[in-house]
């Protein structure tokens, strides 16, 4: 038999079967969605199903092939947990068949009583590489439908980073060429991470193909990658399976590994600390009992609803639910339906250990219809509490109130209570990190001779020039007058040399403009010492003194101080920019 015979044996007796891979979380290790994937199911069949298409493609008969295996995925799909999202492949091409039926998928969805908004088409960059003019047409074929889009195979053509995210996808796939041992390769790491920044700024979410291996994950979670996709996840499936708890748990924990600890932030609180723990329902739970408990309390404006192993199923708002029952016709479709059949609503999760900000960020970013509905707290997947958006707000309100009140007025900075709070807090741990002191040489001379304006000028200077060189997860404080604090998790003495220089070569090329051009060209400036008879000082550098536990340890903020004093004193000894590291 040909393979023309094939083709047609295979559409004639409908030999396509579907499977579903997971697309998982690389936050919290939860599935956020299933790549629907066809296999043939001929006997004695030697193709596979990209060969199929290619086949297909030279047969005139792609629209043929493509509505079988998405109309297989989409009847499969109805068995999928709700609001999990769907990705489907999709050939190019299929648009210049003469079978070709716009509104298909639409019409399906609408009879299986699936959601448009749940489905993804995928379409691979290997067509714009090849055919930009089809590629274009095929996104802009379904984006103009409503549906999200992602391009697959990403890294496969090398088309251009620039040039794809100029379509405006939804989500970019990266290629499983680029993922591949990933962890040893440090070219693929540095494409990667400009993937990630660049559609982070275009709010296009990324996608990782082909993970196998545990130092694969590990790498794409300290790149930031949105999500992932692999065998090591999960394998396609005729069922929609969720991962194995052993990953997710994996997961999990490599992103606590990646996020900076919660010590190098004062005032930080989780919102697992001020979630409130309702009781969730059941989704067997008959609706009008809940609606009869939620007329008689007003209180309960909204009630997390869990399975028994407390697996998160929905959030039911009292305005859902009364609404449900309202009208002419609403109570009496509504009073036999369980709690389940009745969820329908879009809710936001929100890990234990994440702090206030961070979640309030997320609730923002919600659309307006959802805005203001309470957010669902997981402790290792399952359900802790209930947060509403009012509680997260004061509490968010509340924590910049005691920021604001400790911080310096001149620079803004965290000042000696949060510097305290913090150092106390890192030195009780055993993860690396590294305190940097740092202060100004020949402060006062300078203050002497231009002025305290001008020396508050030099200090936020500095300020600016930390801040600058810092990270995000990075702690700065301001102890007052020209000493500065940062505390740090980096984990090498090498990369805390950088950093320093990397302080020294901005403040250096900043403070230019507070001298004289005189003083500036000569080096020195004329002013009074410690005696008030005039001397020469030279331009202000900076003394840095650096401790770190990566071969020392301390029992105390005290024994820290006094390794401290000792590192500085060091440093003083010396002339001109100075880093001592111990």
């Amino acid at each position: 038999m040909n393979n023309t015979n094939t083709l047609v044996e295979i559409l004639n007796g409908e030999h396509i079967r579907p499977v579903y891979q997971p697309i998982a979380s690389l936050q919290n290790g939860s599935v956020f969605a299933y790549e629907a994937l066809s296999r043939i199911t001929l006997s004695n069949c030697h193709l596979n199903i990209e060969e199929l298409f290619e086949i297909a493609k030279k047969s005139q008969k792609l629209w043929e092939l493509d509505s079988l295996c998405r109309a297989n995925a989409l009847k499969g799909a109805c068995e999928k947990p709700a609001r999990m999202k769907l990705f489907l492949n999709v050939e190019p091409n299929i648009i210049y068949d003469p079978e070709f039926v716009s509104g298909f998928t639409k019409e399906k969805l609408l009879n299986l009583e699936l959601k448009s908004e749940d489905i993804i088409f995928e379409i691979t960059e290997k067509t714009l590489v090849l055919s930009p003019g089809v590629f274009r047409e095929a996104l802009s074929h379904y984006q103009n439908q409503g549906f999200k889009v992602a391009i697959d195979d990403f890294g496969f053509g090398y088309s251009g980073l620039a040039r794809v995210c100029s379509l405006s996808p939804d989500y970019l796939k990266i290629d499983m060429s680029i993922v591949r041992g990933i962890d040893k390769d440090k070219k693929k790491r540095s494409v990667v991470s400009s993937v990630v920044r660049l559609c982070r700024e275009l709010d296009i979410e990324v996608i990782a193909e082909g993970i196998e291996t545990e130092e694969e994950l590990s790498t794409l979670i300290e790149l930031d990658v949105d999500y992932g996709q692999g065998y090591f996840l999960g394998r396609p499936d005729e069922k929609f399976q969720n991962l194995h708890g052993k990953v997710e748990l994996m997961i999990r924990q490599f992103r606590q590994i990646n996020q900076a600890p919660l010590p190098l932030y004062p005032y930080v609180e989780t919102v697992g600390l001020i979630c409130r723990h309702i009781e969730p329902i059941s989704p067997d739970d008959k609706a009008l009992s809940i609606y009869e408990c939620m007329k008689e309390d007003p209180s309960l404006t909204e009630i997390c609803v869990a399975d028994a192993e407390g697996n998160v199923c929905g959030l039911l708002t009292r305005s859902y639910l009364l609404d449900r029952f309202s009208g002419q016709y609403g109570y009496g479709l509504s009073y036999k339906r369980s709690i389940g059949e009745m969820l329908d609503q879009e809710y936001t999760t929100a890990d234990a250990g994440m702090t206030v900000e961070e979640v309030a960020s997320l609730a923002m970013d919600r659309d307006f219809a959802s805005i203001y509905d309470a957010i669902i707290i997981t402790e290792e997947g399952k359900y802790l509490g209930v947060l509403t958006v009012r509680d997260l707000l004061l509490t968010a309100v509340n924590l910049r109130e005691k920021r604001a009140a400790d911080s310096s007025p001149l620079t803004g900075l965290p000042g000696n209570n949060s510097i305290q709070q913090t150092i106390e807090a890192v030195i009780r741990e055993t993860e690396p990190y590294a305190i940097i002191y740092l202060d100004l040489d020949n402060f006062k001379a300078y203050n002497d001779a231009y002025g305290f304006s001008n020396g508050d000028s030099m200090l936020k200077t500095l300020a600016q020039s930390i801040v600058q060189c810092c990270s995000e997860k990075d702690f700065i404080g301001h102890i007052g007058g020209d000493d500065f604090v940062i505390t740090t998790r980096r984990r090498d003495k090498e990369s805390v040399q950088n950093l320093c220089n990397n302080i020294i070569d901005v403040f250096s090329k900043l403070i230019q403009p507070l001298y004289s051009p005189l003083d500036w060209e000569r080096g020195y400036i004329i002013s009074k010492d410690r005696n008030g008879f005039m001397d020469k000082f030279p331009i202000t550098t900076l003394s840095i003194a650096v401790v770190t536990n990566y071969n020392n340890s301390f029992d105390g903020s005290t024994v820290l101080s006094n390794r401290i004093a000792e590192v500085k004193k060091l440093c003083k000894q010396q002339k001109g920019n100075i880093v001592i590291i111990a």
